[in-house]
Formats: structure tokens, C-alpha cells, sequence
């Protein structure tokens, strides 16, 4: 008697009264064509993982590509200042030279051809010869200074010319390697943009396919059990009683303050607008399992509700928890403060709901009646 009663009840908490009106038949059927239909998605996320793999590769070969590219621009954009200064310092100096280093070679050589063609007088001594003598050796060697001179300078012109070509060069591959690298900028943002859609549908394609891995789960669980209920037929089921699901269900979530002007939500998380400081509160007991603070944004707070089922409050709010503390549902978990206008001005706090470290739909599972109720607009 105590086996017949365990069996029952054993029945009695596992079984669905739906399952029970299906018969065998089309049972093996729906299964296989489950099992084939969970195939062919573990099939297509598992190409869509490739393709995400060798899309983040290339993009990381893209940075690759850039960052080796904006080297060598600042290493051409220090060349190019460098040769710039040279130049503009060789051509100060090759036009000053080549203006007086004529001007004084054609006059020590006037005066050389003066002295040379002047006759001599029959009055001039020893000693003037002499002096003449050492003025045409000066000026003869001032003319052999300056003919230096000059060709030194027509090398400063060749050498003005080089760089004035090599810094045209320069200028040149840096405009190139510039239109490179924003083509390089381009395509990286291009394969971002392809990277988040491919993520994207790779996350919506894993939950579908965890939701059908479940529902065969379920159909063989359901199979099982009608074969048990048949050979045990002659027992009475005197109860029937759901099976629990693991799932969110709507309205399983209050809002985590009572008091706000208006909500924006979209098909991820629901972000509340408030005026001065409101008490925030737990939307479910749990656990708190993160504190602390992101950025720009405000504090961060996550709940652990169980079940892989998590929320997280992110904004303008002073925490009142520490790690580890277990919170049960409507518990005050701290205070908003807008940080603006001596903490009485607008501020906003984002609520999401996570699910196998997945964001749900928030503002599906949201308690509509209190939604409406607790609004201030």
C-alpha cells in the first residue's frame, strides 16, 4: 500500500494533464522532428560562431593594420618637420651666399686687374714693389677663397634642390598612407558593425536553441511518463499538479522605485526618469552579489534571485547593501540621489533583468498594475 501510494504521488507531481491526452504515434513523430529541427539550429549557430570568429579576426588584423600604419605616419610626419627645417635654413643660406660671394669675387677681382694693369711709376721704390707684390698675392688669394666659396655654395643649391625633392617625396606617401589608413578606418567600423549584428543574432539564435532543447527535453520527459501512467493504468491519479517552470513569467518584477515621472524601455532593459531622492528597493528576494561603480554612469547593483535569474540597477543611486547580503523583496537596498541641484534635481536609473546571463525583455516582466499605479505622470 505505502508503494502504490508513493507511485501516486510520484505521478501526481510530475505529470501534466496535457501530456496524457496524446497517444504514441504522433508523439515519436513531433520528437524526431524536434530532434532534427534542435539539429539543424545547433548546426546554424555553430556556422554563425565561425563566421563571428574570422569577422574578429579580420577585425583584429584591421588594428593590426593601423596601428603599424599610424607609426609610420608620425615617424613620415617627424621627417617631413625635419626636412622642412633643414630646407628652409639651406635656402636662407644659399641665397645670402650666392648674392655676396658674386658681388665680393667680382669686386676683389676688379681690384686685382686694377692693381695689375696700373704702370709702374719710375719713382716707386723697393719698398712699394713690395707692397704691391703682397696685395696682388692677398687679392689672388681672397679670389681663390671665394671661388671655394661659390662652388661650395652651387653644392648647397644641388644639396637645397635634393631635399626640396625628397621632402616632395615625403609629402607625397604621407597623403597616401593617410588615405590608407581611413580606408583601414572605414572597414573597421564596417566589420564592427557586422561583428555586433552577427553577435546579436548568434545571442538570439543560442536562446532559441536552448528554448528547444528544452521543449524536447519536456516531450521526452512527457514520453517517459505516458509509458509509466500506461503500465501503471489500473492505479487513480488523484492529483494533478503543473510542472515548474524555469522560465520568466510576466509580472514576476516589481519596479525598484515606487515613485517616477516616466519609464523608456525597449526590448532589453526599462530606464526609470525621478525627481529628488526615492527609497530603491529590491524587486525580488535574493542576494546581492555586486556593488560598486561604472564610469561615468553611477553605481552598479546586481541581485541574485536564483535560477540563473538576476537583476541589475544601474544610475544615479547610493547603495545601501554590501556583498553577500540577502535582501528579501521589496527591501530598501538604498536611495536614489541625482547629483544635481543639491540631489533634489532629475535622474535616471536602468532596471534589467538577466537570465542565463542574457537580457530579457524587462518591461514583459515587469508588474504592469504597479506600473500604473505608482507613476507620477
Amino acid at each position: 500500500m505505502n508503494n502504490r501510494l508513493i507511485v501516486i504521488l510520484f505521478l501526481s507531481v510530475f505529470t501534466q494533464s496535457v501530456a496524457f491526452s496524446a497517444v504514441e504515434a504522433p508523439a515519436v513523430k513531433i520528437e524526431s522532428d524536434e530532434k532534427m529541427n534542435v539539429f539543424e539550429m545547433k548546426r546554424n549557430l555553430e556556422a554563425q560562431n565561425r563566421e563571428l570568429n574570422i569577422l574578429a579576426k579580420e577585425v583584429h588584423n584591421v588594428d593590426v593594420s593601423l596601428g603599424l600604419n599610424n607609426k609610420k605616419y608620425f615617424k613620415l610626419a617627424e621627417e617631413r618637420a625635419h626636412l622642412e627645417e633643414g630646407l628652409a635654413s639651406a635656402r636662407r643660406n644659399a641665397d645670402f651666399d650666392a648674392l655676396n660671394l658674386k658681388k665680393n669675387y667680382n669686386h676683389a677681382r676688379s681690384l686685382l686687374m686694377g692693381v695689375l694693369l696700373n704702370k709702374l711709376e719710375n719713382t716707386e721704390n723697393a719698398s712699394d714693389m713690395l707692397a704691391r707684390k703682397i696685395m696682388i698675392t692677398k687679392l689672388q688669394e681672397r679670389l681663390n677663397d671665394l671661388s671655394g666659396m661659390i662652388k661650395s655654395n652651387k653644392e648647397l643649391i644641388i644639396e637645397v634642390e635634393r631635399l626640396s625633392t625628397k621632402l616632395q617625396e615625403s609629402m607625397a606617401t604621407e597623403k597616401e598612407l593617410l588615405g590608407l589608413m581611413s580606408e583601414l578606418e572605414e572597414r573597421k567600423k564596417e566589420l564592427r558593425s557586422d561583428l555586433e549584428i552577427k553577435n546579436q543574432n548568434a545571442s538570439e539564435m543560442k536562446l532559441r536553441l536552448d528554448e528547444e532543447k528544452n521543449k524536447l527535453a519536456m516531450s521526452q520527459k512527457n514520453k517517459a511518463m505516458l509509458k509509466v501512467r500506461e503500465k501503471l493504468s489500473p492505479m487513480q491519479v488523484t492529483e494533478v499538479i503543473k510542472v515548474p517552470s524555469h522560465s520568466l513569467a510576466g509580472g514576476e518584477y516589481f519596479p525598484p522605485i515606487y515613485s517616477y515621472n516616466n519609464i523608456e524601455y525597449q526590448k532589453k532593459g526599462v530606464t526609470f526618469n525621478f525627481i529628488g531622492k526615492n527609497e530603491v528597493r529590491a524587486t525580488r528576494a535574493g542576494k546581492i552579489v555586486y556593488t560598486g561603480a561604472l564610469a561615468n554612469y553611477g553605481n552598479v547593483l546586481m541581485i541574485d534571485h536564483g535560477n540563473d535569474a538576476r537583476t541589475v540597477l544601474l544610475g544615479q543611486f547610493d547603495y545601501a547593501v554590501k556583498n553577500g547580503d540577502s535582501v528579501k523583496e521589496a527591501q530598501v537596498v538604498g536611495y536614489t540621489n541625482p547629483r544635481s541641484n543639491g540631489g533634489l534635481g532629475e535622474g535616471r536609473i536602468y532596471f534589467e533583468v538577466r537570465k542565463n546571463n542574457l537580457a530579457q525583455n524587462t518591461y514583459m516582466l515587469l508588474d504592469k498594475k504597479f506600473l500604473a499605479r505608482n507613476s507620477t505622470n
